[in-house]
């Protein structure tokens, strides 16, 4: 195919010297004309990436000293270039040959603004991105076939309410009437979003392109569960939300939905993430900072709720919640064998019930206090959202 554009592929590294050479050799190995791509690496990190990538010929490093985040990040590698057609590339991805070709074939076509391919994990048969749409009115991101054997259900081209910006294309025109990414999604999670929203409010449509497909690993260095996961995207959920929908659909469509969303969490660290959320909003709404800006350090982070008489005493049950009969000890080891022998043979069979009953006992009773004192912290969590949300509309 000839007339291919020029096209670059921008990678933004952060702790990722293992991923990023099998990365950077894959889009070296793109079916697309050499001298038509570009390929540039920003190194957020450590300079650990920088280090591998300068390993490989033919690719653009570039260290801005200080960690801008994904948006941030991406902003200059694409600023550093001179191509027509901006990909971003995820570190850890492993790209197919024709990855490059197929997504700028789909960009051309007519009222086209943003291409995604699809993603699939490192056994190759398992869906990962098809596409993505948010859940309404929380703005929970999913996305299609997550999880699926790729069997083949998501291998037609469709308009999308998002792709993920671990591998998107996007025409340079539309990137710079745009603005580019939005920074103060830092340090990550649902810039894409964004930026997607702004391309289909444009009058331009999101497209899912099945051709073209890479292997990702999905962030491996950020669990899924963890708290600074679940810190980052929920409070870049609701950047999203402040940004793009109304004081008055706030209150009538999210926030009602946001509570009973709290009611449904089982997971004490969620929990614990989104009461450090709503308090760190509070507080930027009252002093008029951001929370991307402020410090999660021992000394700045959102104050916690003192432990309560509920939590201290399911603290004491933790610490010995099953009964252990103690063996006899006598300085003559004789008088103690005598007297375990005796033991068992007048009490033991009628006392062994009696403790596992204690024990079964005690293991409820953890049980309830465990759901109490999450019930407490949900209820914590639910003040705290509300007083955010009004502190949301004092500002005003």
């Amino acid at each position: 195919m000839d007339g291919l554009p020029k096209a670059a592929l921008v990678v933004v590294a952060y702790g990722h010297a293992a991923t990023l050479p099998a990365t950077l050799q894959a889009l070296q190995a793109l079916d697309y004309p050499a001298d038509q791509r570009q390929i540039i690496v920003v190194e957020n990190g450590d300079g650990s990436s920088a280090a591998v990538a300068r390993e490989q010929r033919g690719v653009a490093v570039v260290e801005p000293g200080q960690n801008l985040g994904f948006a941030g990040g991406c902003n200059l590698g694409v600023a550093l270039s001179t191509a027509q057609v901006v990909v971003l590339v995820n570190p850890d991805t492993i790209p197919e040959p024709t990855f490059l070709r197929s997504l700028v074939t789909a960009l051309a076509k007519p009222r086209v603004g943003i291409v995604g391919a699809k993603l699939l994990y490192p056994d190759h048969t398992t869906l990962q991105h098809a596409g993505g749409f948010l859940e309404q009115p929380l703005a929970l991101a999913h996305h299609y076939g997550y999880g699926e054997a790729d069997q083949g259900q998501f291998d037609t081209r469709r308009e999308v309410e998002f792709v993920t910006g671990a591998a998107l294309a996007i025409g340079r025109g539309t990137w710079e009437q745009l603005g580019g990414f939005d920074t103060a999604f830092f340090p990550g999670y649902f810039e894409e979003v964004d930026l997607c929203w702004r391309v289909r409010a444009m009058g331009l449509t999101v497209q899912y392109e099945p051709s073209a497909v890479a292997i990702h690993q999905e962030a491996a260095g950020l669990g899924k569960r963890s708290a600074p996961y679940h810190r980052f995207y929920h409070r870049n959920r609701l950047r999203l939300l402040w940004k793009h929908r109304s004081d008055d659909w706030l209150a009538a469509e999210w926030l009602p939905a946001e509570l009973a969303y709290l009611r449904s969490l089982a997971d004490d660290v969620e929990i614990n993430s989104l009461t450090d959320v709503y308090i760190s909003w509070q507080r930027a709404f009252i002093t008029g900072s951001d929370p991307a800006q402020q410090p999660q350090t021992a000394a700045t982070a959102p104050p916690r709720p003192h432990l309560s008489e509920l939590e201290w005493t399911l603290q004491q049950v933790r610490a010995k919640p099953i009964i252990t009969p103690i063996p006899f000890r006598s300085r003559l080891p004789f008088v103690a064998r005598l007297r375990t022998w005796l033991n068992r043979i007048a009490t033991e069979d009628y006392l062994r019930p009696l403790v596992q009953q204690q024990n079964d006992f005690n293991a409820s009773v953890v049980e309830l206090a465990a759901a109490l004192a999450r019930q407490r912290r949900v209820a914590d969590a639910a003040i705290l959202c509300q007083g955010m949300f009004l502190a949301k509309l004092m500002r005003q």
